[in-house]
């Protein structure tokens, strides 16, 4: 009885048959969507259903109650003609079953229309994911990239989503139940908080489960659900704030300390997973190699370019990565690539760590460069000549001294060359007569650590030069013994006063690249709020336009619509400009007059000027070239002369002062008018900001000084104002002379 007012009350097309095909109930629906008169007399399936539905006819004809839930599509051809496309789900009972039609006719004609999918989605609210462990490709259903906030295109990536993971438990959770799912196949289902890509925190359950081939992990899929309403309570709030704090605070910490030791070591340190794919690695092993992150990371180590110096040498990392996966500590020394294609052997373990399960979650890779030590090792083996010959060519400094007394003994050329002094000044001194007095004490504890343990190094120390210039040096001292028991150290000292210099050239592009990357979040804002503002009016139009019945006002919405659209156009022309002016790396320079630029600007301003009355007054010499990109002055000359007619006095006719002249490597170019000012107490914050306007004119877009300041900014310059109320105002461009 349920079962019939369900399927008669249901709003979609639904009936419910005996497994004979017999008719037992039908909602309207049904009877509207195929067509047929509200008629209790027409029983049969085949009554209803045309012919020419061959997929639904053959299922139907083969379901039984042991058949399990099926869903298809097919299409039926009405009595006009026409083509219906559909999708049906059967769902079997004890002594009938339920088939539910649903017309899918828009869905087959225009499987593109992504707004249709979109908003399906956002219906469901379970977004869905899957990642493919071979390929190395991770792919995001559309309503799991809205939950994440991220854009239509966005490609995510393994080594880059985690980032959404807010920090603490809630990272470290989603790390474990990937790595589980990579390494053991383990299904999951975990609550977890995130950051979207417009800093929104969530709460998410995050499910996968693993899809294996011959025993191995193949693939991993699962769904994302927003269970933020549900999560979000003040309750829940209340009782996890003060554990959220202190967890935050704790692992924030631990965080820097772990980041500060594992970048700030001389030995390389990274982390793999069983499958011997690296997870992280520090910065000196990056720096070792002359690579990036992303040259590395998700790579199985072997492929990656410290090991290309052989096959043997990537055999043997493979072979000893499983070995450690299975729980066997491995150590020994490798030869891998410096980032000057040199092979250069290291001290090289694989260290398994276990779980509480005592089962092998991940593996430690470490590596020390003990190329100095090996070298060393080879030499003192050598015959004398050989000895000499190669303490001679060495390009590392190598140098000799007695351990006790601390005089030198021998050293090669490369280290008298880099300390300005000869041999036979050398002779007559001791170690620490080339030492700094700050390092003294440093000297003294290298000097213990060596008589105690025989080796210490490599660190950085420094030397003092026959100008008593500190020579900055990687020093690795060796203790020995000649047949006399004398104990001598053997030091190799690498000048590394190059590598400092390209420390300091390597801040000077970071501080670069942050100036840049702090210009595109701000820029990255600016668009995020326009066209998303332009987004919520479309979005509000065609809902209004989908439920107004009303003829005429639907034309006024379709007209708002044209409106909207020319706005949004004009607003995407806009940043298509500032893109070009902030991405344009190799834009052309050349060398013009600035006077006859001027003049030219003029000229094409020339009516204005008249129907204004304006006057101009040039001052520049005629002698005074600039290296500008052409395209950007005009531009800017326009700009700022239309300006300066635009927003003039009412009560005096415009005037325009042009004047020149050079300071500290810069052309400054004066514009003065005698406008109507601007209240830069009021507005000089956001002056050069964009969409920005002072005057009130209905004309005025605040976007003329934001292109601008950008391309001033382009060219190395840069642009100042000063302004006073009904007085005037005065811009000075700053050209780069060395631009």
């Amino acid at each position: 009885m349920n079962n019939l007012l369900m399927v008669k009350l249901c709003p979609s097309p639904m009936a419910l048959f005996d497994y004979n095909l017999c008719l037992i109930s039908a909602s309207d629906a049904w009877y509207t969507f195929l067509g047929i008169l509200t008629d209790h007399s027409i029983n049969s399936f085949q009554e209803h259903i045309p012919a020419n539905a061959t997929s639904l006819t053959s299922v139907i004809s083969k379901f039984n109650k042991n058949s399990p839930y099926i869903e298809g599509e097919d299409y039926l051809i009405t009595e006009d003609g026409n083509k219906i496309y559909f999708q049906y789900k059967i769902q079997p009972l004890e002594d009938n079953f339920i088939l539910y039609l649903e017309d899918i006719s828009v869905k087959i004609e225009n499987r593109k229309n992504k707004a249709f999918l979109e908003q399906s989605s956002k219906i469901a609210k379970i977004g869905t994911w899957s990642f493919n462990i071979e390929e190395d490709y991770l792919e995001w259903s559309p309503i799991t990239k809205d939950i994440f906030e991220v854009s239509p295109d966005y490609q995510p990536h393994l080594e880059t989503i985690f980032n959404f993971f807010k920090d603490g438990i809630h990272i470290e959770s989603a790390m474990e139940a990937i790595n589980n799912a990579i390494s053991f196949g383990t299904s999951f289902k975990v609550e977890l908080q995130i950051i979207t890509a417009n800093e929104e925190e969530k709460w998410i359950i995050f499910c996968g489960d693993v899809e294996t081939v011959n025993g191995n992990s193949s693939k991993i899929y699962g769904t994302v659900k927003d269970i933020s309403s549900k999560k979000n309570t003040a309750l829940q709030l209340a009782l996890n704030e003060k554990q959220i704090k202190s967890t935050k605070r704790a692992l924030a910490e631990n965080k820097q300390v772990f980041k500060s030791i594992f970048n700030s070591t001389f030995q390389f340190t990274g982390f793999l997973n069983l499958k011997g794919r690296l997870l992280d690695i520090n910065e000196p092993a990056l720096n070792f190699g002359g690579l990036e992150t992303e040259d590395v990371i998700n790579k199985y180590f072997w492929d990656t370019y410290w090991w290309q110096s052989s096959i043997k040498e990537q055999k043997k990392l493979r072979k000893g990565i499983k070995k450690a996966s299975k729980g066997e500590f491995i150590r020994y020394e490798a030869k891998v690539l410096d980032k000057d294609k040199k092979t250069t052997y290291v001290d090289f373990s694989l260290k398994p760590v276990f779980d509480e399960k005592e089962r092998v979650t991940f593996i430690i890779a470490e590596g020390r460069v003990i190329q100095e030590m090996v070298e060393a090792r080879k030499k003192l083996k050598e015959s004398e000549k050989l000895h000499k010959t190669l303490l001679e060519l060495s390009p590392t400094g190598l140098v000799l001294n007695d351990a006790i007394s601390g005089e030198f003994l021998d050293m090669n050329n490369s280290f008298k060359n880099s300390m300005g002094y000869n041999s036979q000044e050398l002779l007559k001194m001791t170690h620490q007569d080339v030492i700094p007095k700050s390092e003294k004490n440093k000297e003294l504890r290298a000097l213990k650590h060596v008589l105690e343990e025989g080796s210490y190094g490599p660190y950085e120390g420094n030397y003092l030069n026959k100008n008593s210039e500190l020579i900055p040096s990687l020093i690795t001292r060796i203790l020995i013994t000649n047949s006399n028991d004398q104990k001598l150290i053997w030091s190799v000292v690498q000048d590394i006063r190059h590598i400092k210099e390209k420390e300091e050239e390597l801040l000077e592009v970071i501080n670069v690249a942050s100036e840049q990357n702090n210009r595109l979040l701000n820029f990255a804002h600016i668009v995020s709020h326009n066209l998303r503002s332009h987004a919520s009016n479309f979005s509000m139009l065609i809902e209004l336009l989908g439920v107004e019945e009303d003829v005429f006002k639907k034309i006024e919405i379709i007209e708002m619509l044209n409106s909207a659209s020319s706005n949004m156009l004009e607003t995407i022309s806009n940043l298509n400009e500032i893109i070009a002016i902030n991405t344009n790396l190799n834009i052309k320079t050349e060398r013009v007059n600035l006077r006859d630029e001027v003049e030219e600007a003029f000229t094409n301003i020339s009516e204005l000027i008249k129907g204004t009355f304006t006057e101009v007054e040039n001052n520049i010499p005629e002698d005074v070239n600039i290296n500008i990109v052409k395209a950007y002055l005009e531009s800017i000359l326009l700009n700022i002369f239309t300006n300066a007619i635009k927003y003039k006095a009412p009560k005096r006719y415009p005037k325009i002062v042009i004047n020149c002249k050079r300071v500290k490597g810069f052309t400054i170019l004066s514009v003065e008018d005698n406008g109507v000012g601007i209240d830069l107490e009021k507005h000089g914050h956001k002056l050069f900001g964009m969409y920005k306007t002072f005057h009130g004119n209905s004309d005025a877009r605040g976007i003329g000084l934001f292109i601008t300041k950008n391309q001033i900014d382009a060219m190395k310059g840069k642009i100042e104002v000063e302004s006073e109320i009904d007085k005037g105002t005065k811009f000075n461009i700053y050209f780069n002379e060395n631009y």
